[in-house]
């Protein structure tokens, strides 16, 4: 038990045993160290000098020779204190840089992770935290909208593109050849462009761009999957592609 605790507090299995054996042995020569501890003597004074920096063993010279000792085991709760002062002033500066870093994260292009989200609610909870994510006149590009898909989710899609609309996000969307159903209800929202892909183009997936992320989202017997993936090179070549097939697309 006590092992694990001081593990924690940043002392070594080899100092630990060490500085118990020095509890028990009181002065002692490294050859004493080396056998109550169990240790490899090539190693002794290496252990002995991190504990006698950390404070929690003193030594004296007697004839040449060294005799270490373990200090009072109160030391140990003074390490921790040393330790918290330390960490506390280390958070201050890390707080100072902090903008810096996040900075330098806002950019990830070389950073990739990708997520799933399977069935009804996980659909919901990828679309709701999509409207979390942005914000005002950001724009949401998405490709190739099934007729089915509209069949499914109409219901939660409008009233998700009410909350879409309040929250000023635009939206271009490019349907399937036979989605004008559903396509002209978009038409006349506010915030929101729409056109309609030729059939020949036509995949049975749809394709959500926005930010740095990339959702293809599929229909297998009526439960959509979405695989979702955030890089920023990869967003920006699809919204290349999107643009291209855009201007194509008919209205």
């Amino acid at each position: 038990m006590y092992e694990e605790l001081l593990q924690d507090l940043g002392l070594t299995k080899s100092e630990i045993a060490v500085y118990f054996a020095l509890l028990d042995l009181g002065s002692s020569s490294t050859g004493h160290i080396i056998k109550k501890a169990g240790i490899a003597a090539g190693k002794i004074y290496l252990i002995l000098n991190k504990l006698t920096q950390k404070g929690l063993v003193t030594y004296v010279i007697s004839s040449g020779t060294k005799y270490y000792q373990a200090k009072d085991p109160q030391r140990l709760v003074d390490y921790v204190n040393e330790k918290e002062q330390e960490l506390s002033h280390k958070k201050k500066e890390l707080t100072k840089i902090l903008p810096l870093l996040k900075s330098q994260y806002s950019e990830p292009n070389y950073r990739t992770s990708a997520e799933i989200y399977e069935g009804f609610n996980g659909f919901k909870t990828l679309y709701e935290w999509m409207l979390q994510e942005l914000h005002r006149k950001d724009t949401i590009e998405v490709l190739g909208v099934p007729k089915a898909a509209n069949d499914i989710f109409e219901g939660y899609i409008l009233d998700w593109n009410s909350r879409r609309i309040e929250r000023g996000i635009n939206m271009r969307i490019i349907y399937n050849h036979d989605n004008h159903q559903y396509g002209k209800l978009r038409e006349k929202m506010k915030l929101t462009q729409v056109r309609y892909i030729k059939q020949e183009f036509e995949t049975p997936a749809w394709i959500l761009i926005f930010k740095d992320y990339v959702t293809t989202i599929n229909i297998q017997s009526g439960s959509p999957t979405c695989f979702l993936i955030k890089n920023k090179d990869v967003a920006n070549s699809y919204k290349k592609y999107f643009e291209i097939i855009w201007k194509t697309a008919g209205k």
